[in-house]
């Protein structure tokens, strides 16, 4: 049985935000998120292959996807794009949900999870490479340098009119993202498409926020990451890939590899893949997530099949 997919907007304080869901609403609400640049359509080949009864409810981030940008001029932080999860959960009325993301959409929750805590009942994090983004004390001055400097410097791309953007062949576009997170043409062209605009004469142009790929990160050091994760109460499911650790992404948070350091709500599973194995090979994941958002961190160990 495939799942009913809608899409509509819901309004925030800045403009609206582009609303896409699965199945039933008088389901369990399951709150997905991706990651930067990304569109929540993404996850469309992991989602039929989940339990069809949840109401999985998709947010395109703020500047991405058909989502309307945050004001120009100012930078964006991890902190603002917080609060369109907010907004989403007040939408829907939500005393608690679910939660599932892929990459910086992993981060987005757990920075939820500590501001509004008790709300997210279940947190899965699809290779959540930017909880590795720490700065060390002696680090701090490469931080500023990364972010605040970078803004200002850069200061018209960030807030170039749409106009003014370059455009590329679209179809030339389609076949790079096929090949780098490993998807097929029809998906790849939907998300190209809630990504950009036609410029005329088969070329486009990007209609993303450049803000949203660099929000701004406290820079919080490894053990104050480690505290913070330690506060979280929420039963956790982790997936974390080859290609990731490979990368070094969690080099400066092993602890997020083995668990051992984290508190009993925190489980971990390996695949092998590329940080869009979700995308582009759901069928590794799935199993995990569906038994997970079933049974609970106990259904991990469940070897019966959906």
């Amino acid at each position: 049985m495939t799942l009913l997919e809608k899409e509509w907007f819901i309004q925030a304080p800045w403009g609206r935000l582009s609303i896409v869901a699965w199945g039933d609403c008088y389901d369990p609400p399951v709150l997905v998120c991706p990651g930067s640049k990304d569109t929540v359509v993404s996850f469309r080949p992991l989602i039929e292959m989940l339990p069809k009864n949840f109401y999985y409810i998709g947010i395109d981030l703020p500047g991405s996807g058909k989502s309307d940008h945050m004001p120009h001029g100012l930078m964006i932080s991890m902190y603002d794009l917080v609060y369109s999860i907010q907004v989403v959960v007040k939408h829907f009325r939500w005393n608690t949900f679910i939660y599932l993301a892929h990459s910086m959409g992993c981060t987005l929750g757990k920075l939820y999870d500590l501001s509004y805590p008790g709300k997210i009942i279940k947190s899965i994090d699809l290779d959540p490479v930017t909880l590795g983004v720490v700065v060390p004390v002696e680090e701090f001055p490469k931080w500023y340098e990364l972010t605040f400097i970078k803004y200002f410097k850069d200061y018209k791309k960030f807030n170039m009119a749409s106009e003014e953007k370059p455009t590329y062949d679209k179809e030339t576009i389609i076949s790079k993202l096929m090949k780098r997170r490993g998807i097929s043409k029809e998906l790849a062209g939907e998300i190209i498409s809630r990504l950009s605009e036609p410029a005329g004469n088969g070329l486009i142009r990007y209609t993303f926020d450049e803000r949203v790929n660099y929000p701004i990160h406290s820079p919080f050091p490894p053990e104050q990451v480690l505290k913070l994760l330690n506060s979280l109460k929420t039963p956790t499911l982790t997936i974390i890939t080859d290609n990731s650790i490979n990368a070094g992404h969690f080099k400066g948070t092993p602890f997020l590899l083995n668990g051992t350091s984290l508190s009993d709500n925190y489980k971990v599973k390996f695949v092998t893949g590329t940080h869009d194995v979700h995308i582009a090979e759901p069928e590794k994941v799935a199993s995990f997530l569906g038994q997970f958002l079933l049974h609970g961190l106990e259904g991990l160990d469940n070897k019966a099949k959906l």
